[in-house]
């Protein structure tokens, strides 16, 4: 009889303590996503808050930028500090004030609610009289998404 409720009390445990797992990313990590455009595959911003580290992923290029960040009042600021790349093998870079790109450039993007929009002035790497009308950058802001709570 002992042994029937020692067995009974065991598959109790197990019964109840199963349940199904959510998978719940650390409140110290944020993830936003950008939409997919035409071939443009979606860019992942990803913060983190201790050390206050950024990870901008571009999947479609296989490149990865890492720095800092830092939110002012409504304005989250990054400034890249390395950016790699997975074409053969890995192949990190660090950054130095003479590369000047749209990746490696300080940006900046307006926090709304659970978004992100590039407020970042690129007219550093895309002079206005080179390009005129056909890249209109006033108009071009790319927004991220939260994706995960």
């Amino acid at each position: 009889m002992k042994k029937m409720f020692f067995i009974f009390i065991v598959f109790y445990f197990l019964f109840f303590s199963c349940k199904t797992q959510q998978v719940i990313l650390s409140p110290f990590v944020s993830i936003y996503k950008s939409d997919w455009v035409g071939l443009v595959k979606p860019a992942y911003i990803i913060l983190k808050a201790q050390p206050k580290i950024f990870e901008m992923y571009a999947p479609g290029i296989y490149c990865s930028t890492i720095g800092e960040w830092n939110i002012v009042n409504d304005t989250l600021y990054i400034f890249p500090k390395y950016e790699y790349y997975a074409d053969n093998g890995m192949n990190m870079y660090e950054i130095s004030p003479m590369d000047i790109s749209i990746t490696t450039i300080p940006q900046q993007y307006l926090v709304k609610k659970d978004c992100l929009i590039d407020i970042t002035d690129y007219s550093i790497v895309f002079p206005e009289e080179l390009y005129g009308n056909l890249f209109n950058l006033n108009n071009a802001k790319t927004v991220y998404r939260k994706v995960n709570n």
